[in-house]
């Protein structure tokens, strides 16, 4: 009903629900995504060191379900590129840096991981920091620092960057948009993160909710309607990286990746990507995954 009542109101009848989601998250944005087969599962805990890497047994049907949909998502990538201006060249992007500044870089070991926020990027961040020695404990439960420690693409010449982006393992991870949006959602607006709450819920509160009663608005209270409709009417290149279309983010047009994993997968397609850039063998992503 909310969203019968949402597509009423927002677009007066003439789009219909199908269309309300594309808009959300942007036609490539979901053909990076959506590829998955059924029974999809999720990672209950993301990283573990109770295995080695080398041990891990995962199940086949999973292998072969995570290989296929990624066949899958680069062969529709391929073609969904294959007009882009900016195919194969970053620097014919409106705003090449934005990208390199979502872009991780490990010198030693030659990759780049451009990570994508609702997309197990803190795990990731913890992987990178673990296996390069600015941390000691790989589930250690501190808060994320998302910059300490790590080094960026944008702070590397054009020159630096061309021989990186031409050299190095390319990987990043994407992830159903639809069940990322939520994710956003859920960890915005329902936790108490006061910041979000006065920078994004407050102005949401004040622009979409009926009958307002004035008085203390602390935008701690976003209903999942009101979000959308922010959504559809904002610019996605006006949006915060928690929400903002995955292919906005990392242009694998313009990037080309050498490896896109999913969440949905996300133990088997980790794991892959370990063992290509050669981490550790006592550090991988757990496969303990359960349906959410």
């Amino acid at each position: 009903m909310a969203l019968a009542h949402l597509r009423s109101r927002t677009l007066s009848g003439k789009l219909n629900i199908l269309v309300v989601l594309s808009l959300i998250t942007v036609n490539i944005y979901i053909v990076l995504s959506i590829f998955q087969v059924t029974n999809v599962t999720r990672t209950r805990n993301a990283i573990s060191t109770k295995k080695p890497l080398e041990t891990v047994n995962s199940d086949l049907s999973q292998l072969e379900a995570a290989e296929i949909a990624r066949k899958m998502r680069n062969k529709t990538l391929q073609t969904m590129c294959a007009g882009d201006p900016a195919r194969n060249d970053v620097w014919k992007l409106p705003e090449p840096k934005s990208v390199f500044h979502q872009i991780i870089v490990d010198e030693e070991r030659k990759f780049l991981y451009c990570y994508v926020p609702k997309v197990a990027c803190s795990n990731w961040k913890r992987i990178i920091k673990y296996i390069q020695g600015s941390l000691d404990d790989i589930n250690t439960v501190q808060k994320m620092d998302h910059k300490k420690d790590l080094v960026f693409l944008d702070s590397f010449s054009k020159e630096e960057i061309d021989v990186k982006l031409k050299t190095y393992f390319k990987f990043m991870f994407v992830r159903d948009p639809i069940s990322r949006l939520v994710s956003a959602y859920r960890n915005k607006f329902k936790e108490n993160i006061v910041a979000f709450h006065k920078r994004y819920g407050v102005p949401i509160v004040k622009k979409y909710r009926r009958n307002l009663v004035e008085g203390n608005v602390k935008g701690d209270d976003v209903s999942f309607e009101e979000f959308i409709r922010y959504l559809l009417d904002t610019d996605t290149s006006d949006m915060d990286m928690h929400w903002r279309p995955m292919n906005e983010l990392c242009q694998p047009c313009a990037v080309n990746f050498d490896f896109i994993g999913s969440f949905e997968y996300l133990s088997v397609d980790a794991n892959n990507v370990l063992k290509t850039i050669g981490a550790e063998s006592n550090t991988f992503f757990s496969t303990e995954t359960t349906m959410v």
